[in-house]
């Protein structure tokens, strides 16, 4: 199973990599439109939300808007084993580039209990209608993700949805998989 989520993985970044800057854009403001309008993160006093990579859906003006609506936000934290903590931020000029390259609170951030999050915002390289997403294979979203009952919406290109992904055991689903183009509220029940 995990070969295959390799050899995906490979095709995924091909496919993200091949976006013209113009269409990345547009997908990217309108994913952000659809989260902010979403009653999830309306009714969500506390946001956790990762800080986006060039290449990645762009989540800095949801960050931006998440502190202005006066929500606490956090972000990732990585740690050592594949542990990511969650830390409040109360501006943007708090992050420096961390672990894998990735903009990061200093350790010394505020750390947020799992349980006082309403909302996780999680990246995917692709999902697929079940609400599995397939991410950059450290396991560090699946693990936090096992620890709190909070909305779950994974932000992914339309292009990049799937019917479905191979997924393990350990892997944890999303309750929502956000694109430009829809709004997927996954079925629980599957």
């Amino acid at each position: 199973m995990s070969e295959d989520k390799q050899r995906l993985r490979r095709r995924m970044l091909a496919e993200r990599a091949a976006q013209s800057a113009a269409e990345k854009r547009g997908t990217d403001r309108r994913i952000t439109a659809q989260v902010l309008a979403h009653p999830g993160y309306l009714q969500a006093a506390c946001v956790f939300c990762y800080v986006s990579t060039p290449q990645e859906i762009d989540t800095h003006e949801l960050l931006r808007r998440t502190l202005a609506d006066g929500k606490t936000l956090c972000v990732p934290l990585c740690g050592a084993q594949g542990e990511m903590t969650a830390r409040r931020i109360r501006s943007l000029d708090e992050l420096r580039t961390g672990k894998y390259g990735i903009p990061e609170p200093d350790a010394a951030a505020e750390q947020i209990p799992p349980e006082q999050i309403g909302l996780i915002i999680v990246p995917a390289l692709a999902c697929d209608r079940q609400g599995y997403r397939l991410g950059y294979g450290g396991g560090y979203y699946d693990r936090f993700l096992s620890h709190t009952g909070a909305v779950r919406m994974a932000l992914c290109a339309e292009a990049r949805l799937l019917s479905r992904l191979p997924h393990e055991p350990f892997d944890m689903r999303c309750d929502y998989v956000i694109t430009e183009r829809q709004v997927l509220h996954t079925d629980e029940k599957q």
